[in-house]
C-alpha cells in the first residue's frame, strides 16, 4: 500500500512540475498579462490631446508552437523593463522565443516601435527575422496567432483619438485588412490601454473577430501602418512613405527607337526629303543646259 501511495506521489509530484515547465515557457500574451506598474501608471493618466505628451506605440507578435514572441510593452515579466527578461537583454528593438533555455532573443530580428507626438501616419514593425517563423511552421507545425500593435494611451482616450487607414506588409505584400480596426477588447479591458490587432487568431476562434484575414507566415518582415487623429497638432515627421516615380516607359521607348534608327544606319524623314529636292534641282539644271546647247 505504501509503495503504491509512493508511486502515486511521485507520478502527481512529475506532473506538477511539468506543467509548471510548460507555463512558464509560455509567452504571458497567451492569457492573462501580469500589468506592470507603468502599466497601470499610464492607464490612470488623462488623455493629453495637446501633443506635448509623447505616446507611444509598439509591435507585438505571436506565434504557438514555435513561441516566438513580443510581449505588450506593459507585461510585467517579458515588456519594457520586464523581470523575465535575460539578464542585460532589453525589450526594445527585440523579438524572442521562450523554451527550455528560458527566454532568448531572436539573433538579427531588429523591431522598430514609434513615438506619437501628433496626427500623423505612423508605421511599427519588424525586419531581419530570417526564415524563423516559416521554418518552425514546417518543423513543428507552428501556428501565428497574434500580430498587433499595443500603446501607452489610455482606452478612456478611445471618444477623442482615431486609428485608421491600417495596413499590413509582410515580406513587401500587402494582406487584405476589413475597413474596420479590430480593437482587442480583451487585453484592453486588462490594461486599460489601447490595442488592436491586424491578426488575432484567437478573437477570430472566440467569434469576437470574425472578419480576421487569412495571412501568410512571416518570412522575413512585417510592417503594420495606421493614421492616427484626435490630437489638437499634426506630427509634420508622420508621414507616409512616397514611393519612387516609375520610370516613363513612353519617352524611353521613344529614345531607344530613335537611337535604334540611327545605329542601324537609317535616315530620318528630313534627310530623305532634302535629297529628294537637290536632285529635283540638279536634273531641272541640267535639262535647261541641255536645252540652250541645242538651241
Amino acid at each position: 500500500m505504501r509503495k503504491s501511495v509512493k508511486k502515486l506521489f511521485t507520478a502527481v509530484s512529475a506532473g506538477v512540475m511539468a506543467l509548471a515547465l510548460t507555463v512558464t515557457a509560455v509567452p504571458a500574451t497567451v492569457g492573462a498579462t501580469n500589468v506592470s506598474k507603468a502599466g497601470k501608471k499610464a492607464a490612470k493618466q488623462e488623455f493629453d490631446a495637446s501633443g506635448n505628451t509623447v505616446y507611444h506605440a509598439y509591435f507585438g507578435l505571436q506565434q504557438k508552437e514555435s513561441w516566438i514572441f513580443r510581449d505588450e510593452w506593459y507585461a510585467e515579466e517579458n515588456g519594457l523593463n520586464g523581470n523575465g527578461l535575460p539578464e542585460g537583454q532589453k525589450f526594445e528593438g527585440t523579438v524572442f522565443q521562450s523554451g527550455d533555455n528560458g527566454v532568448e532573443p531572436i539573433a538579427g530580428a531588429v523591431v522598430t516601435d514609434v513615438e506619437i507626438k501628433g496626427n500623423g501616419v505612423y508605421t511599427v514593425g519588424v525586419q531581419g527575422l530570417g526564415g524563423v517563423l516559416t521554418e518552425a511552421e514546417s518543423s513543428k507545425q507552428a501556428v501565428m496567432s497574434m500580430l498587433y500593435v499595443d500603446t501607452d494611451i489610455p482606452v478612456k482616450a478611445k471618444d477623442k483619438i482615431t486609428i485608421t487607414d491600417w495596413k499590413l506588409v509582410i515580406d513587401g505584400n500587402s494582406q487584405t485588412l476589413p475597413a474596420d480596426v479590430f480593437y482587442c477588447e480583451e487585453s484592453e479591458d486588462e490594461s486599460g490601454l489601447l490595442r488592436f490587432d491586424p491578426f488575432n487568431d484567437y478573437q477570430k476562434e472566440k467569434g469576437t473577430y470574425p472578419d480576421c484575414p487569412s495571412i501568410r507566415t512571416p518570412n522575413d518582415s512585417v510592417e503594420i501602418t495606421f493614421t492616427v487623429g484626435g490630437f489638437d497638432i499634426d506630427n509634420p515627421d508622420a508621414v507616409e512613405a512616397t514611393p519612387e516615380p516609375a520610370a516613363d516607359d513612353s519617352s524611353s521607348s521613344s529614345s531607344s527607337s530613335d537611337s535604334g534608327s540611327e545605329s542601324s544606319g537609317g535616315l530620318s524623314g528630313g534627310a530623305v526629303a532634302a535629297i529628294v529636292v537637290v536632285v529635283v534641282v540638279v536634273i531641272a539644271a541640267i535639262a535647261i543646259a541641255l536645252k540652250r546647247k541645242n538651241d
